[in-house]
């Protein structure tokens, strides 16, 4: 399918972040290795990011 190939080296930035505005997908599986990324040409990826950030700033200032 067009804009689906994860495979495809442009929509791999230093083969960590997956940037593709054509894939609906959020969570993407890694390229290499196990786990999964975020899909940042999508706007949510970046609101998960936040949220993931906040949520860990929040614990830390809990703790302290």
């Amino acid at each position: 399918m067009k804009g689906r190939n994860r495979d495809s080296s442009p929509h791999w930035k230093w083969g960590l972040f997956y940037l593709n505005p054509n894939d609906p997908k959020i969570w993407i599986e890694m390229r290499y290795g196990i786990g999964w990324t975020l899909n940042m040409a999508r706007p949510a990826a970046w609101a998960i990011l936040a949220a993931i950030l906040l949520a860990c700033l929040a614990l830390f200032l809990l703790i302290t």
